[in-house]
């Protein structure tokens, strides 16, 4: 049996976002080894045995932390390096497995979630769609003018100091000024922050948040703001279309055509109580005869169907024999 050392992927920030097997290695390690700026100490001592030991590795040079693992390794212990976000994007990831595998220790990885998934979930959006279905992560500002395409999203770890080096270097990489930027600080964390503006007006809007520490910065139309779905336009103003129930009468051969005044019209006139329908002159003496006759049928009908008057009816006596 060999001392094992597990690079435990710390994720964005929130406790609760270390996965379980690597809560797990926390609670089982003889050293951990961490760093403010990726988990929450005061977190860490609760999940910890209290008899582990918890190393600042930010306070450790590079002899020192050598050390560490030579004096774990005698022991037959365990040690846990939690690294910020997820281990597979940690550049010197391969450095120290094999520095700790030349000391002759077992060495594990376990995955974590990465900072970049958790600004995309922030921000409601994706990395990858249709159109840009390819995702480029960026360390520091140096190689974005080469990598930066307008098909495609750009994630960058820099200082947000940088960002007006930054916007200059995708401008020069030939994106508009317009392209969507989301600049997400300690994303998870209570002093989380997440920006949402375009290349050109990058550097004003970090600096305007006083933001100067390392950020993510996600580049490409994938970082547009949430918008309705293609095809579909919502403009203010727009009202359901109202339907009503007119009553018919049938049409009259030769009727002539039938118009409405128009309520509250642009000639300022007040609206009629009673809007009557204007008929034309012509064909007027073939509509009233019309409906004269109509009127006449109806009362015709309608004394058809009057009672008429019965005389009462006597009551016949029980019993009474027939004459």
């Amino acid at each position: 049996m060999r001392a094992v050392v597990s690079f435990v992927g710390a994720g964005p920030g929130a406790a609760d976002l270390i996965t379980l097997r690597g809560a797990a290695r926390i609670g089982a390690a003889d050293v951990v080894l961490f760093s403010p700026a990726v988990v929450d100490p005061t977190w860490l001592r609760e999940q910890a045995r209290a008899d582990a030991e918890l190393v600042d590795v930010t306070r450790l040079g590079a002899d020192e932390l050598l050390e560490v693992y030579r004096t774990v390794g005698s022991r037959l212990g365990r040690v846990v390096r939690l690294l910020a976000g997820d281990p597979a994007l940690v550049p010197d990831l391969r450095e120290q497995r094999e520095t700790c595998e030349k000391l002759g220790l077992d060495v594990e990885v376990v995955p974590g979630v990465s900072p970049v998934s958790a600004a995309a979930a922030a921000t409601g959006t994706t990395l990858v769609e249709p159109g840009a279905d390819t995702v480029v992560s960026v360390e520091g500002v140096e190689s974005v003018r080469e990598l930066a395409s307008p098909g495609r999203t750009l994630v960058v770890h820099a200082p947000a100091a940088r960002a007006a080096d930054l916007a200059e270097a995708l401008l020069a990489a030939g994106l508009e000024g317009d392209v969507p930027v989301t600049v997400a600080y300690k994303v998870t964390w209570p002093s989380e922050a997440v920006l949402r503006t375009t290349v050109a007006e990058l550097a004003a809007e970090v600096k305007k948040a006083n933001l100067w520490r390392h950020a993510h910065f996600l580049v490409g139309d994938t970082a547009r703001a949430a918008r309705p779905r293609p095809g579909y336009r919502v403009v203010e103003g727009d009202q359901p279309a109202r339907w009503t129930a007119r009553a018919r009468r049938p049409k009259v051969a030769g009727e002539a055509r039938q118009t409405w005044p128009r309520r509250g019209g642009s000639t300022g006139e007040p609206e009629a109580q009673q809007a009557e329908p204007v008929v034309e002159q012509q064909g007027a003496e073939a509509v009233q005869a019309e409906e004269k006759a109509v009127a006449v049928k109806r009362g015709t009908k309608a004394a058809a169907k009057k009672p008429t008057a019965r005389s009462p009816r006597t009551p016949a006596r029980r019993g009474a024999k027939k004459a």
